[in-house]
């Protein structure tokens, strides 16, 4: 993470801070709705990537937390940043800062939501989890499950070490972390910049001779690694020795091939809303 950002994130909590203690709506920002007299203000903290922090449209941005904000009528402490995956996220340097937010004592932090695995699992990494060996059966036959095991692992402790670190700073704090959805195989990027599916699921069907492959049986293939991902959040979840762990469940919102895709990794602005929506739901029935 560059210093700028690091500044960016420090002026955008400081900025939090000071309308929390002033909770008139800040200048210029529109809400969608406003939250009802009487009802209690949640404190939130967001920490993940894109999905919670889209860069795009510039500079306003967009992501499930600019939608949820809309949806509460009130701000949410968003520290997320694009591009993040979750060894940086729970590295040392935001470690510090993901602690130095939990504990601040000029609020207690109700939930702290999360969005992270994304990263880590799509992109040119993604030819790593591919077996390039016939033969194969349907394409969920793609994946090397022992390679996709070990990067679930990883992200399971990594998830892990969140929940401890809530569990030592700021133990009344519920973490809601999300699943992600079926992203369409388009090859569809962002600012002529290289597609983070296609590219490595078109080299492997190449390397086992079958040309130009459908897109349903691609997306077919990345529909079964996100479910796998879903299962380990799923199973952390029920784990006995885990509490205050919320997975909303996210998968299957968004309609493949349609508008609510801007490209083949994240939602448009209707599809965002739609996530926030789940998001939203499951804050009420956590703290209705």
């Amino acid at each position: 993470m560059s210093a700028q950002a690091a500044n960016e994130r420090l002026q955008r909590f400081r900025d939090f801070l000071t309308r929390v203690k002033h909770p008139a709506e800040p200048p210029g920002c529109q809400r969608a709705a406003a939250s009802a007299p009487g009802k209690k203000h949640l404190r939130i903290l967001a920490e993940g990537d894109s999905w919670f922090e889209y860069p795009f449209p510039w500079p306003r941005g967009d992501g499930i937390i600019y939608q949820l904000e809309r949806l509460l009528g009130y701000e949410i402490a968003n520290m997320a940043h694009h591009g993040l995956e979750m060894e940086k996220m729970l590295g040392l340097e935001r470690r510090k800062e993901m602690i130095s937010r939990l504990t601040d004592p000029q609020v207690n932090f109700d939930a702290l939501l999360f969005s992270g695995g994304g990263n880590d699992i799509a992109g040119d990494q993604l030819c790593i989890w591919l077996k390039d060996k016939a033969p194969l059966g349907s394409p969920a036959d793609m994946l090397d499950e022992k390679a996709v095991g070990g990067a679930l692992a990883l992200l399971e402790a990594e998830y892990r070490e969140l929940i401890a670190i809530r569990d030592e700073h700021s133990p009344q704090t519920v973490i809601f972390v999300h699943n992600y959805d079926f992203p369409p195989v388009t090859g569809k990027a962002v600012l002529g910049k290289q597609a983070w599916l296609k590219p490595s699921l078109d080299y492997v069907y190449q390397h086992l001779g079958i040309v130009n492959p459908s897109p349903e049986d691609e997306s077919a293939v990345v529909k079964a690694l996100m479910e796998m991902f879903s299962g380990m959040l799923n199973r952390l979840a029920t784990d006995p020795k885990v509490e205050r762990f919320v997975v909303v469940p996210t998968q299957g919102t968004l309609q493949p091939c349609s508008s609510d895709w801007q490209n083949e990794l994240h939602p448009s602005s209707t599809g965002f809303v739609k996530m926030a929506q789940k998001f939203h739901a499951a804050l009420m029935a956590t703290f209705p």
